[in-house]
C-alpha cells in the first residue's frame, strides 16, 4: 500500500478522517505485513527453530491458509530470537512513520487521534513483531524439514517482478522513481520468507 501526494494541493484532514487513516494503518500492518514482506534479513535459515518454537509438524507439504493460521495459533514460543525481534519491531515502526508522514501527520498527532499513548503503541508494535517472528520461525522450520528452499533464479525473478510492478525496466529507473535502490528495498523487506510462504501455503 503506497500512496503519493505528488503535486496535489496541500490538504488537511478532519479528526474523523485522521482516525480512519490511523485505523487503516494499524489494520493493514497487523494483517498483511507478514504475507507481503520481501528480504529485510535472512537470519531465519540459520536458526535452529526448535530452540524457539514448539509446534506439530504438518503431514502435508502444502497447507491451506486456514491450516496455516491454525498451526501458528497453536505454536508455543519458547523464546524470541533477540536480533530478529528487534529488527521486526524497527521495521514495523518504520512503516508506521512512513505512512503517517504520507498523510501529513506527526507521530504525536497520530497517537492523539488514535487515542493511545506511546507506551500502548510500543506494546502493539511488539505484539505484531512477535507474531511475525513466530510465523517466520515456523515457516523456516517447515522448509528445513521438507527440504524446501528458494533458488537464486527465483529471487532474481521476484526482483524483476518488483521492477515490473513499478513500471520500470532497470534498477536505475527504480531508484529515480522510489528514491531508494532496489537493493535497499530488498534489504528492508524478506524475499526469501515470502517465496517460501508461497511454496508452503496454497490459496
Amino acid at each position: 500500500m503506497s500512496l503519493s501526494k505528488g503535486k496535489a494541493p496541500h490538504k488537511r484532514y478532519t479528526r474523523k478522517q485522521k482516525l480512519l487513516i490511523g485505523l487503516i494503518i494499524f489494520i493493514v500492518i497487523d494483517v498483511v505485513l507478514f504475507v507481503f514482506t520481501i528480504t529485510r534479513y535472512n537470519g531465519y535459515d540459520l536458526i535452529n527453530s526448535e530452540k524457539y518454537v514448539e509446534f506439530k509438524m504438518p503431514k502435508s507439504n502444502a497447507l491451506t491458509e486456514q491450516e496455516w493460521q491454525a498451526l501458528v495459533k497453536n505454536t508455543k514460543v519458547i523464546k524470541y530470537p533477540k536480533v530478529q525481534l528487534s529488527r521486526e519491531i524497527e521495521h514495523i515502526k518504520s512503516q508506521y512513520h512512513k505512512r503517517i508522514k504520507e498523510y501529513d501527520m506527526t507521530m504525536t498527532e497520530y497517537l492523539k487521534e488514535a487515542g493511545i499513548t506511546k507506551a500502548q503503541f510500543n506494546r502493539q508494535v511488539e505484539e505484531m513483531a512477535k507474531e511475525n517472528v513466530r510465523d517466520k520461525l515456523v515457516l523456516h522450520a517447515i522448509a528445513e524439514k521438507r527440504k524446501i528452499s528458494v533458488s537464486n533464479a527465483e529471487i532474481e525473478k521476484a526482483k524483476k517482478g518488483i521492477l515490473k510492478e513499478k513500471g520500470v525496466n532497470s534498477e536505475t529507473e527504480y531508484k529515480k522513481l522510489t528514491g531508494e535502490s532496489l537493493s535497499e528495498h530488498i534489504k528492508e523487506i524478506d524475499l526469501e520468507s515470502k517465496l517460501l510462504y508461497a511454496k508452503i501455503i496454497k490459496n
